[in-house]
């Protein structure tokens, strides 16, 4: 298996259809990835939703014992079986060239271990697109983004074996902790200037909490001796 997606999901039933549908709905090769989804129960639509795909080839459901964003994703990551992974939160959706531009990449350079792209900010409230412009790679300008979305960025797996799985203890911003992680043991990346994924802002949004988010975004720069800034490509710096 060439690429595993991991979808968790939790209160997100109204999106997850979207989600999984945009995820299945590639121009990569269907037989060369995988969809996991890792779900925990709420009470909404998500076990109804996931029960229709049980038979779709290539397609897992995993029930979340524990609790979190992280560790939902390490028990995702912990059963691929692919040889890069990739992160697709319930409530975003991929475009359709996302795994193969990715992969390329990936293929294509050995010495790159992980690969992000830009994306398109939905503002549900106001149902507007916007675009997010990213540059190039640059280990300081993420170190100062102050956060890192978790979807459409695809890593090597073997990247966990080498530095570790997801911060399980952080409620917030688990993947902005693992970037500085991978920077602090020197991984390489690389960026795809292509608008891949929709990343949608809506009230529930778990990333809706500035305060937690500000406070522990604090404490994990601070775990890494670097100043705790909100840099210019910060995913919440947008202008509606």
């Amino acid at each position: 298996m060439k690429v595993s997606v991991i979808i968790a999901s939790y209160k997100y039933g109204r999106y997850l259809k979207a989600a999984i549908e945009s995820a299945l709905n590639q121009s990569f090769d269907s037989a060369l990835y995988e969809i996991i989804v890792v779900y925990r129960e709420s009470g909404d639509e998500t076990v109804a939703i996931l029960e229709e795909y049980k038979k779709t080839p290539n397609f897992c459901i995993i029930k979340q014992a524990g609790k979190g964003l992280a560790n939902a994703s390490n028990l995702g990551i912990k059963n691929a079986s692919g040889e890069y992974i990739i992160r697709l939160d319930a409530d975003d959706i991929f475009y359709e060239n996302i795994l193969a531009e990715e992969a390329k990449v990936l293929d294509s350079n050995p010495e790159v271990d992980f690969v992000y792209p830009d994306y398109v900010y939905y503002v549900e409230k106001e149902n507007k697109r916007i675009r997010k412009y990213l540059p190039d790679f640059d280990k300081q300008e993420l170190i100062g983004r102050g956060d890192f979305l978790s979807g459409g960025t695809m890593y090597r797996r073997t990247l966990f074996d080498k530095v570790g799985y997801y911060d399980e203890t952080l409620q917030t911003l688990e993947s902005y902790e693992y970037i500085l992680r991978l920077i602090h043991h020197n991984i390489r990346g690389y960026h795809v200037a292509l608008p891949l994924f929709e990343y949608r802002l809506h009230e529930n949004s778990m990333s809706q909490d500035v305060a937690l988010g500000e406070q522990t975004g604090k404490m994990i720069a601070n775990k890494f001796g670097v100043n705790y800034t909100i840099g210019e490509h910060h995913p919440r710096r947008i202008e509606i």
